[in-house]
């Protein structure tokens, strides 16, 4: 007979079962916005990461790299599988219509010439 190991909430104090992200869904819910935002900063991150390989590695023509990669999503989603989590990608991608919403991001793209 195999014994179950059972794991415990992150929050101080708690001894209720975690259930998501290591937390008891009670104190999930309770620190929702904090790790949502964590979450947010660590994707906005990674995609920095990601945009700056890209200027490293294309610096005369990094723009239209990016923006080939943006137009073809499984290209992208290989690439950028190098520098965010599953989760990551998700997150930066969720407010993002691939299809429809992409061709306006790039057609409105703009160089900071300063940068």
């Amino acid at each position: 007979m195999s014994k179950k190991i059972i794991k415990l909430c992150k929050e101080d104090d708690c001894k209720n079962e975690q259930t998501t992200m290591g937390y008891c869904r009670f104190h999930y819910l309770k620190n929702w916005k904090k790790i949502r935002e964590k979450q947010r900063k660590k994707a906005i991150a990674n995609l920095n990461k990601y945009v700056e390989h890209i200027m490293n590695k294309h610096p005369e023509n990094y723009v239209e790299t990016i923006k080939q990669d943006l137009r073809f999503s499984d290209r992208f989603q290989k690439k950028a599988e190098d520098f965010f989590a599953d989760e990551d990608f998700h997150d930066i991608m969720e407010g993002v219509n691939i299809e429809e919403e992409v061709e306006n991001i790039l057609d409105n793209l703009k160089v900071d010439e300063t940068f």
